[in-house]
């Protein structure tokens, strides 16, 4: 049977309740993204409905194979992953669906010691993660493709682009120096 705890942001197992520390033994952090695409009638005037495209886009991270907004009604708010990358400090990574973070958001608290990053979560079952640089480097790469890739969708459905994909590459860029 393994158990894992963490103690002052120190990640044990227990195997068979002899509790052993592995310096690299990193939390893994993966990123899911769904899209959905149809249309709806939308009112222009009080007599005219013209039909249009919808597209919505769900992002769901996991730590671990558990997925950190267990709540549908939060919302990943990517903005604030990629301003993460820059700094340290608490991040609005998630709100309400309805936008007002007060409503259903959390914060995570990012810290950065050599080449592993920090997260504290009041939301999820460890408060705290221990992630590689390469692990977030990768969720962000991944996450920088698909978002693209939403983008032109938008796009080619005639609506405008939500994601600043060059403003994303160079958060990542300054995350790698």
């Amino acid at each position: 049977m393994v158990n894992a705890l963490n103690i002052l942001g120190i990640k044990l197992r227990a195997v068979s309740d002899v509790w052993t520390f592995k310096k690299k033994d990193y939390d893994k952090l993966t990123v899911k993204v769904f899209v959905d695409v149809s249309k709806k009638y939308i009112n222009v005037s009080k007599h005219k409905r013209i039909l249009t495209p919808v597209i919505n886009e769900r992002i769901y991270l996991y730590i671990n194979d558990i997925r950190l907004n267990e709540d549908e009604d939060e919302v990943f708010v990517v903005t604030e992953f990629y301003n993460s990358l820059t700094s340290q400090g608490k991040f609005p990574m998630f709100t309400c669906s309805c936008g007002i973070f007060g409503c259903g958001g959390f914060y995570i608290d990012v810290h950065y010691k050599d080449d592993i990053v920090i997260w504290g979560a009041e939301q999820s079952t460890y408060k705290k993660h221990l992630f590689s640089r390469g692990n977030i480097r990768l969720i962000t790469e991944q996450l920088i493709i698909k978002l693209a890739e939403i983008n032109d969708l938008r796009r080619e459905n005639g609506l405008k682009a939500n994601h600043d994909i060059e403003v994303f590459k160079t958060k990542l860029e300054i995350f790698l120096k």
